[in-house]
């Protein structure tokens, strides 16, 4: 059959579709055909959908604003909530007739039956009474302070019944965050460009940030001050220039009821006083709790690595020992006294009781008649033999520091006045263990760990020990600074304040005093981050921020290091700026560098110069796939000759030249779990803000005048 146009072969097919019910028999073959002549249309529409996916070589693409914040359909969820709206409204006189009676019953107890013990069953004209006394009372004389009382009462209700109109109104549609960053609330990463109006990007989640950024990108500006300038709740702050403190700090007072507290032990302005071992943390510990306090701190303190670490090592075995003694004697000490405590007079530390006490001073000898041996006061001290004057006679070129050693090895009771520790009871005593073999002691007792150690040190070589002491004091310089004394005598809060509280806390030092007091800083972090991963807190008002401006320059924090992996359950989120990637490599290593890489689960990238960092970031991010296409010509015909093809390549999606070249005022953020999405953003600067320029340089006031009117 010749079919002369397109027109003429839709004629015949609706002709033979019209007369198949002439034809029954033929219906399935017809419809078999019309299925087949279908196919090359089908397949072609298969592989031109195939033939573009971009997918093929890599999926890497920028992120857009659907991956930040986009709306999905839920039937299901729109039912739930229009039924628990419904079930609420239908409950909810129930409720409120509840407490109306409930405050009936109070008021009659109170006002009506002053004279019986409780409410009872009585005639209804009683009855009628009381209630129209109720009613006066709350409807007429206190309206609002009665309604007030019913709303109180059903705050949790009125919340539910706000969140299902909610949900009811929305028609199921529900909020998502592909990438878990949001336009809401948190901590600020950057700005999105939305058409005409910019919005900017924030994250809620537990979860760690890197900044990286070269001198002058504006990490501060762009990260640091805006961050401040939208978390309420506490934050530790790492401020080398003191801007931080002085452009945030009364607003996080007025605004967020933040406590300003400022450590800065070399100037004036210093308000915060860290004492490690003050007596209000130790006086709760037991004797294992106050070793791994000390073990910490001796930790942080001692972490040089080199390469005969055995003169470090023993320095930090003199710190612990000293420290623990004195927390177990006298439930507290400060760094000041512990870094002078391999210089301080030992002479009056050597008890009269003692049997050392002879080779310190001249003691009256006994006879030889009397068997020799010296004489004894009523009290059970040794006499002493003056001189002319009526002064003791001390014994010169006597190391007492080694006989206090030794008296320290033979005392059993904490109580150094004890008798028992000076009268040979050491000899005989027999400690009983537990039936983990551990020792059972006495209420009182010093533990047998610390006279094992004494005598360690009191067996220790003369010139060995010089040594470990050279070392020891070199570590311990800085704490023998009478300003560092000061701000370290005591302790202004304790550290689950941060999250009972809102409180603040800047750390202000020098560029010129980096160096000096970066152990004190390193104590004081990583103490307040240990204690803050003793007690798990999932609440949003609970969660603490550190900010950490130029971390690396206050040596290996090893603890802070390993935070992200495990502040997530704890509330703790920390803000890691560097200016580039190899600092960070040069004061940890490269493996310890990966390691924070990985852990954290958001990175801020401004414009870099490490073209090293930049291509690791290149390769995470991976590759896209592109189109290519050829085109040859023949000899002498350039128009209508030769042959073209398209095909597809993977290509980076931002190689490290473009990483290095992103304009000044872009960042790039990439997101745990999903770095092949990584998203361009405008730098956050808060001087391009006018709501952020006015919440700049509030007056700080004094934390007492501010919250003792609260």
């Amino acid at each position: 059959m010749d079919l002369k146009s397109f027109h003429s072969s839709i004629l015949l097919s609706q002709e033979i579709f019209a007369n198949l019910k002439h034809f029954k028999s033929f219906k399935p073959q017809i419809y078999l055909a019309f299925i087949y002549a279908l196919t090359p249309l089908i397949f072609t529409i298969y592989l031109f959908f195939k033939g573009v996916n971009m997918n093929s070589h890599g999926k890497a693409k920028w992120a857009s604003i659907k991956d930040i914040e986009t709306y999905k359909y839920s039937l299901v969820s729109w039912v739930k909530s229009i039924c628990a709206l419904f079930f609420s409204v239908l409950f909810a006189p129930l409720s409120i007739f509840a407490i109306f009676k409930r405050h009936l019953i109070i008021f009659c107890n109170e006002r009506v039956f002053e004279d019986k013990i409780g409410f009872r069953i009585f005639d209804f004209k009683t009855y009628y009474n009381a209630l129209k006394i109720v009613i006066r009372q709350i409807f007429y004389e206190n309206f609002l302070s009665g309604l007030m009382l019913m709303l109180k009462s059903q705050k949790t209700y009125y919340q539910n019944l706000l969140e299902y109109l909610k949900g009811s109104m929305l028609l199921g549609l529900k909020k998502e965050n592909p990438i878990t960053l949001n336009f809401d609330n948190g901590l600020p990463l950057g700005v999105y460009d939305v058409m005409t109006r910019a919005k900017v990007v924030y994250y809620n989640s537990p979860l760690s940030t890197l900044i990286v950024a070269p001198p002058g990108a504006g990490k501060t500006s762009a990260v640091a001050i805006p961050t401040l300038l939208s978390v309420p709740s506490s934050c530790v702050v790492l401020d080398i220039k003191g801007e931080l403190c002085d452009l945030t700090a009364g607003y996080r007072q007025k605004h967020f009821k933040n406590k300003i507290f400022i450590f800065n032990p070399y100037g004036t302005d210093n308000s915060l006083y860290f004492n490690p071992f003050d007596k209000k943390i130790v006086s709760k510990m037991s004797f294992s709790e106050k070793r791994r306090l000390v073990e910490e701190i001796a930790n942080t303190i001692f972490n040089e690595k080199s390469q005969d670490p055995h003169w470090v090592e023993q320095a930090k075995n003199v710190f612990t020992f000293h420290a623990l003694y004195e927390l177990c004697v006298n439930e507290e000490t400060t760094l000041f006294e512990i870094a002078l405590s391999l210089d301080k007079n030992y002479t009056p530390l050597i008890n009269k009781r003692s049997r050392f006490y002879p080779q310190v001073f001249k003691c009256v000898e006994k006879s030889k008649e009397e068997s020799g041996g010296f004489e004894m006061n009523n009290d059970g001290t040794y006499m002493l033999d003056k001189d002319a004057n009526g002064k003791p006679i001390q014994i010169a070129d006597v190391n007492v520091r080694k006989l206090w050693y030794q008296q320290v090895a033979e005392q059993i009771y904490i109580d150094i006045d004890k008798k028992e520790n000076y009268d040979g009871t050491i000899n005989k005593l027999e400690l009983k263990l537990d039936k983990d073999k551990m020792p059972i002691l006495e209420e009182g007792m010093l533990d047998p760990f610390m006279r094992s150690y004494a005598n360690r040190w009191a067996n220790a070589n003369d010139k060995e020990f010089s040594s470990i002491k050279s070392t020891f004091d070199r570590f311990m310089q800085v704490f023998t600074d009478y300003r560092v004394k000061r701000a370290t005598s005591k302790m202004s809060f304790e550290y689950e304040d941060l999250r009972k509280d809102n409180i603040t806390l800047y750390i202000k030092i020098a560029q010129t005093d980096i160096d000096i007091i970066a152990p004190l800083i390193r104590v004081l972090l990583e103490s307040i981050g240990k204690n803050l991963l003793l007690k798990e807190s999932k609440r949003f008002d609970e969660r603490i921020y550190f900010i950490l401006d130029e971390f690396v320059r206050f040596g290996k924090l090893s603890f802070l290091l390993e935070m992200p992996a495990l502040s997530r359950s704890y509330g703790v989120v920390l803000l890691y700026i560097t200016q580039s990637n190899a600092m960070i490599e040069k004061y940890y290593g490269k493996e310890d560098a990966k390691i924070l890489n990985g852990t954290v689960n958001y990175r801020v990238l401004f414009r870099m110069n490490d073209y090293e960092y930049a291509q690791q970031i290149s390769n995470e991010i991976g590759k896209m796939t592109r189109k290519t296409r050829s085109h040859s010509t023949e000899k002498g015909q350039l128009i209508m000759g030769g042959t073209s093809s398209i095909g597809k390549e993977a290509w980076d999606l931002l190689s490290a030249q473009d990483i290095m070249n992103i304009d000044k005022d872009e960042v790039i953020i990439l997101v745990g779990g999903h770095q092949a999405k990584p998203l361009k953003l405008k730098a956050n600067y808060y001087f391009r803000n006018s709501k952020m320029i006015e919440c700049l340089n509030w007056e700080v006031k004094p934390n007492e005048e501010v919250f003792s009117k609260l």
